[in-house]
């Protein structure tokens, strides 16, 4: 019996720790931030403080995992966590370690492990620097700030889970959604050379009306919507990606996935782009094509208030009016550009990287107990 427990355990670390061995060879790992959620309701956010993470495992004694390849560690007890890795091993573990460290905008702090209930991980894109264009970021990361600039959203009825990248918007389908208040910055339309949304998405189901986003121009222009991408369906076709890119003279230019395309219960890469020069606008899901036009250039209608999870605008015959989205959605992303068709394919490669993390912010640390967290150095 010890002998086959033996063999289990060789055969497992090897597929366990593979993956991270392979992944040392990166010179410029990205850059991990963590999201320390601790017992006494406190939360640290920072960057990570160590490469690697060191645990103790009943069946495969001492191990060492790159943060980067960690998703997250629950401590369910004293002296037992539930570590999930990125491509979705699930190891009960207890740290190696006494404490964990981050790099926060207070300087460098410790924490007792005993005081820690939830390690969540996300990850800077591997490429160093963010993708021209991008205009906004919102990740979800327990709150509705702009990651890239100013847009910050104000949340109603929000709730928040376990992403696609670190933490995602948590939606109920009735009242749950996001206003990003009107700023020239997001009238990409007006002063990009196209335009691309990117998220991950995860609906609680495919059928009936679900917003992603739109832009919301009726206090400028009564009655209007503007570009949105949503789910939609009939009876006859369920989980249909739609597009709509509304252009400044009120016309619409529609993409329609096959049904069935979007799924519910896990997440999964919606994008659509524009491009003014070539007057292509492209539909994508999990970085393949689905939906294609060649409308000539225009100018897109991206003016007023940005709506996530809710269309406000009432209009006659529109029974889509105030409908909200049903389940999670994540890393939700504006550019003022179109992105290539690699450019999309590498947001779905990246799994839980997402685009590269700003510094953390002077908000980054929620008020807690000096009794559980020890600054290293009080310098950044």
């Amino acid at each position: 019996m010890k002998i086959i427990r033996a063999v289990l355990g060789v055969v497992l670390l090897f597929f366990l720790i593979y993956p991270v061995a392979a992944g040392s060879t990166n010179n410029a790992p990205p850059t991990c931030r963590l999201t320390i959620d601790l017992r006494d309701g406190s939360r640290v956010i920072g960057e990570s403080g160590n490469d690697r993470l060191k645990f103790h495992s009943a069946l495969l004694d001492d191990l060492k995992f790159l943060v980067k390849d960690i998703r997250s560690v629950e401590c369910v007890s004293s002296n037992s966590a539930r570590l999930l890795t990125v491509n979705g091993d699930a190891l009960t573990v207890w740290f190696a370690d006494s404490e964990v460290t981050a790099k926060t905008s207070f300087g460098k702090v410790a924490l007792p492990v005993d005081s820690i209930r939830k390690i969540t991980v996300s990850i800077g894109g591997a490429t160093g620097s963010r993708r021209p264009g991008l205009v906004a970021l919102w990740s979800g990361e327990d709150n509705g700030q702009d990651s890239i600039g100013s847009n910050d959203a104000k949340l109603t009825d929000m709730d928040f889970a376990d992403g696609q990248v670190g933490r995602a918007f948590l939606l109920n389908g009735f009242s749950s959604c996001m206003k990003i208040p009107f700023n020239s910055s997001l009238n990409i339309g007006e002063s990009g050379s196209g335009l691309t949304i990117s998220a991950w998405i995860k609906p609680s189901n495919n059928s009936g009306f679900h917003p992603i986003i739109e832009w919301n121009p009726s206090a400028t222009i009564p009655g209007t919507i503007g570009v949105s991408l949503w789910i939609g369906s009939r009876p006859e076709s369920q989980g249909v990606l739609q597009a709509n890119i509304v252009d400044s003279n009120g016309n619409h230019h529609i993409l329609v996935s096959p049904p069935g395309t979007i799924i519910s219960g896990s997440f999964q890469h919606v994008a659509v782009t524009y491009d003014k020069a070539g007057g292509m606008g492209t539909l994508y899901f999990n970085g393949t094509i689905i939906a294609q036009d060649a409308w000539g250039g225009f100018i897109p209608l991206t003016l007023g208030d940005l709506w996530i999870s809710r269309r406000p605008t009432d209009h006659p015959g529109d029974w889509t009016y105030n409908k909200f989205f049903q389940g999670s959605l994540d890393e939700i992303a504006i550019y003022n550009r179109a992105l290539s068709t690699k450019e999309i394919q590498a947001i779905c490669l990246e799994d839980n990287h997402g685009e590269p993390l700003p510094p953390p912010a002077a908000s980054g640390m929620m008020p807690f107990s000096r009794n559980h967290i020890r600054i290293i150095d009080g310098s950044n």
